[in-house]
């Protein structure tokens, strides 16, 4: 009786901790649609309502005449996007985030994504549910605008952050302490692993990463 026991609490903790795994956040990096100055390559701009869309991994924007969200049609055109004092690029399936422009300091937000179970994959109120999607911008120009209903078999369970940053006469990419360990000669990590140490630095959180960079330049060359 108590082998059993101990398996039916070992089995409700197990399955506790896959479900805690699998939860599903927001689909979007801003909490809500933040009022956004969209410049274009070409001169042209205008002010709309924006957010990011984690799981399908592009830009939403507020549509004034109808009050929708809808998809930039050409992306491509798009050479910047100031989020109040933040500013953004358009990245392959990333919002990137540039926090110095020299010497250069991005990082890159992505949707970590898992399989969705089906009893939230598909329609319901969840965050993975089918919705519509849209594709079209605002602003003059001519785009197009359309719809199609999408199946979400995938849900948005965190927020991957990739950064990209000069260091020394190179360009580097890192995500995590050990990545940006590698960035330096062997010499020189102990230096930078004892101030991470020192400073308990989460490499998920910005602003740490980006005062760590900082002290990095403090240090000069490198």
């Amino acid at each position: 009786m108590r082998r059993l026991l101990a398996v039916l609490l070992f089995l409700t903790v197990l399955f506790g901790k896959l479900d805690a795994q699998v939860n599903p956040i927001s689909q979007f990096l801003f909490d809500d649609y933040q009022e956004t100055l969209i410049l274009y390559k070409d001169g042209r701009q205008f002010a709309a309502p924006v957010n990011f869309d984690l799981l399908e991994g592009h830009f939403l924007f507020i549509d004034a005449k109808d009050k929708q969200p809808k998809q930039f049609a050409n992306p491509e055109m798009i050479a910047l996007l100031r989020v109040g004092s933040r500013c953004f690029l358009l990245g392959e399936g990333e919002a990137v985030e540039v926090l110095q422009a020299e010497p250069l300091f991005q990082v890159a937000y992505s949707g970590n994504l898992r399989q969705a179970p089906k009893s939230i994959s598909y329609g319901g109120s969840t965050q993975t549910a089918a919705v519509d999607t849209y594709l079209g911008y605002s602003g003059g120009g001519g785009g197009t605008l359309g719809s199609k209903q999408q199946s979400r078999h995938k849900m948005v369970v965190g927020i991957n952050k990739n950064y990209k940053c000069e260091i020394g006469s190179k360009t580097r990419r890192f995500y995590d302490q050990k990545t940006f360990l590698k960035a330096f000669p062997k010499e020189r990590r102990m230096q930078v692993e004892e101030y991470i140490s020192q400073h308990e630095i989460d490499f998920g959180n910005v602003q740490q990463v980006y005062e760590l960079y900082m002290y990095i330049q403090s240090l000069g060359k490198n």
